[in-house]
């Protein structure tokens, strides 16, 4: 009897001693407030064990194999990756319940969305959701980590030759003011092609390490560039045109930008996903206005035709119609359900001017902002992150997140052509200014010509 008692405590005495070799040895992964949380050492291996699996850069072993793309687009296996996928949300910094990121991993468990998805695995952990949410509220910080720096190449039966050789996706494009080039922009820098080969002419650096949006000035001898490095500053930097040369930064938003539109020759408005919406003086490369009032990251901004009422849409899901000589909120339009991504005026409307919207929910929404109404709303199949007018008015053309682009009747209120042009997502779109063609820009530095039949 005494020899078994001998024994039983000689084996918890060994459990408890490897037990305490064990804490002694594991690096503390609690979420305490006071503590620092180390990025390679207690956030990558939970994306490293959950997420990469799913979501990394593309790839492909063999010329005959498919290539393998991040799911939903979205990619967690670079710093540059997490930047560039859902315009810049899947994680921003400071705000945990605004990332995407965030978002899907409380999602509770079952629903639609939850990431990792039930059949990948039990969700994570309530010590791993809190520690992902310390880690961004506190700025998300990656250290030294950068990431998988993957250039894969793309194996494909249609002739590239063209396409830049990038893997970044291509988040604006515009057409030159002579409607000869196409210029194009991803985290490799400024793209110009050549119309109608889309041969690929030049590519351009940019101070910005992510780009999101393109805008001519109405002269057409300037192109401004809004971009930004995400969670730290935003930029807009001012090119000549045709010559390409850095002429001006502007430097005053605190995230990346998200939307550039100008006024006129010596100012422009410029917003971002810090939430505010920034009037610059061109010639003093100052601002001189700010309008606040979005709730989280803005993502799009229109003018009116007399570019003295501005419209503004975002994550916060809702459009806004701004005076802007005042600065003034008008009102805000609620109707969306999900984060908006764009916004387009109606050509030529002789009377009640009229925007479209693309979001989230599926749905392009059509409003008479100088009213405050939505007057009618089509579902799509898929997402639409892009949206323009055909030259006419006629339509309006939806870059999606399945790859197809969609022409919506707004008279009829229905998707009347589903094109299909990506196996992945079309981030964004143009139309030529005067033979109605379409261009297209995604996954992977693609870009397309689409002429609607």
């Amino acid at each position: 009897m005494i020899k078994e008692i001998s024994m039983n405590l000689e084996r918890h005495l060994n459990l408890a001693a490897l037990i305490f070799i064990l804490m002694s040895t594991v690096p503390a992964i609690s979420a305490d407030s006071n503590t620092e949380i180390d990025f390679e050492k207690q956030i990558l291996p939970i994306l490293q064990n959950r997420c990469f699996s799913c979501h990394s850069a593309p790839k492909s072993d063999t010329s005959e194999a498919p290539i393998r793309k991040p799911k939903g687009g979205v990619q967690l296996d670079s710093v540059a990756g997490i930047g560039a996928s859902q315009h810049g949300e899947v994680i921003i910094a400071g705000e945990p319940e605004d990332s995407l990121l965030y978002q899907r991993i409380t999602l509770p468990v079952g629903e639609t969305g939850i990431m990792p998805p039930s059949e990948e695995g039990h969700p994570l952990t309530e010590e791993q959701t809190d520690l992902i949410r310390k880690w961004i509220k506190d700025g998300a910080n990656y250290g030294e980590w950068v990431g998988i720096q993957r250039q894969a190449k793309t194996y494909s039966n249609i002739n590239n030759h063209h396409q830049p050789n990038v893997m970044p996706p291509i988040t604006s494009l515009v057409f030159s003011p002579d409607g000869k080039k196409v210029v194009a922009c991803s985290q490799a820098g400024l793209h110009v092609y050549d119309l109608p080969t889309l041969n690929l002419l030049r590519t351009i650096e940019v101070k910005a390490h992510n780009i999101h949006k393109l805008a001519y000035s109405p002269s057409g001898d300037r192109l401004a560039v809004g971009g930004g490095n995400p969670a730290v500053e935003g930029i807009i930097e001012i090119f000549s045109w045709p010559k390409l040369e850095s002429q001006s930064i502007l430097k005053e938003h605190r995230d990346s930008v998200t939307a550039v539109a100008w006024i006129d020759a010596s100012s422009l408005v410029s917003a971002s996903l810090d939430r505010r919406v920034i009037l610059w003086d061109l010639s003093t490369e100052t601002p001189i206005q700010e309008l606040n009032g979005h709730s989280k990251g803005v993502s799009s901004l229109c003018f009116l035709s007399n570019k003295d009422i501005l419209v503004s849409t975002g994550i916060d899901q809702s459009v806004r119609v701004w005076d802007l000589e005042s600065g003034k909120l008008i009102r805000s339009m609620n109707n969306h359900t999900q984060p908006v991504h764009d916004l387009a005026l109606r050509p030529s409307d002789t009377e009640l001017p009229v925007i479209v919207s693309a979001g989230d929910d599926r749905t392009v929404r059509f409003w008479q902002p100088s009213i405050g109404r939505m007057v009618k709303f089509v579902r799509l199949n898929s997402a639409p992150l892009s949206v323009a007018w055909l030259n006419d008015g006629s339509k309006v053309v939806t870059a999606c997140t399945d790859g197809v682009i969609r022409l919506v009747d707004p008279d009829l209120v229905e998707v009347t052509k589903e094109i299909p042009t990506l196996n992945g997502w079309v981030y964004t779109l143009a139309v030529h200014p005067t033979d109605g063609s379409i261009v297209i820009g995604g996954v992977n530095g693609q870009v397309r010509r689409v002429i609607p039949k």
